[in-house]
């Protein structure tokens, strides 16, 4: 007996999602739309972020984790 994986949502459908977070936890616009697609890639297919994502991972790290969108691999990479 096989266990079914959950099937992922598109990014489509996360991003919007974890951009609402971060903008309620405090982040700018811009920023946190680059950050919702950056967290997005890596859940859906674990991508590395850019290195322009990257800093702002690292700026923006305490909102982030308020948003819930903690993810410490990642987020230790924007640190490398």
């Amino acid at each position: 007996m096989t266990q079914q994986k959950a099937p992922r949502k598109p990014l489509r459908e996360i991003t919007p999602t974890y951009w609402r977070r971060l903008i309620e936890a405090g982040i700018p616009v811009d920023a946190a739309n680059a950050i919702a697609w950056a967290i997005a890639r890596y859940d859906a297919a674990h991508r590395k972020p850019s290195y322009r994502q990257k800093q702002l991972l690292h700026y923006y790290c305490p909102l982030i984790c308020r948003a819930g969108l903690w993810r410490s691999h990642l987020l230790l990479a924007s640190l490398a």
